[in-house]
């Protein structure tokens, strides 16, 4: 299950500021106004049982496509009940993506794999909300680990 943890870890931080979307392409940047999610942001990233990490994001945002990298400090634990835990090491993810087409400020997004034959999901809400992003990650577990984990953040535009 340790695997699992590891896995999903990397998963959901790529997933934390942005939502996967294979194939995404953009307009010319010149040619697109730039979205809410553009821009440089700091903050931290909490877990329940009171761990947290520094987290910065580096972020383009043109049209609906949202692009950049999301870098992760050491602090993170995550607590997945009976199943174990596993610190978060530090590390930097690139990511892609696409807002919602209703509201350029959200992104909702949920993410499943296969870890040795369990099926592990992952849902991310964000919002930009000023000159700061609010998210929320929640790791579907299997029900005999207990509740699933989930992670808060809120990072500021630098």
């Amino acid at each position: 299950m340790k695997k699992y943890l590891v896995l999903s870890v990397v998963v959901l931080i790529g997933l934390f500021a942005v939502v996967a979307v294979p194939g995404a392409s953009a307009a010319p940047a010149e040619a697109a106004a730039k979205g809410p999610y553009e821009g440089v942001f700091h903050g931290n990233i909490y877990g329940e049982n009171g761990s947290s990490a520094p987290m910065s994001l580096d972020l383009t945002h043109t049209g609906r496509n949202v692009d950049g990298t999301v870098f992760i400090g050491d602090g993170l634990t995550i607590d997945a009940g009976v199943c174990g835990a596993v610190d978060v090491p530090a590390t930097a993810v690139n990511a892609s993506g696409r807002s919602s087409a209703n509201n350029p400020r959200a992104l909702s997004a949920s993410s499943s794999f296969d870890v040795s034959g369990i099926d592990v999901t992952v849902d991310l809400d964000s919002y930009v909300a000023g000159d700061h992003i609010e998210a929320e990650v929640t790791i579907d577990l299997p029900w005999i680990c207990g509740g699933d984990p989930t992670l808060t953040g809120q990072l500021h535009r630098a």
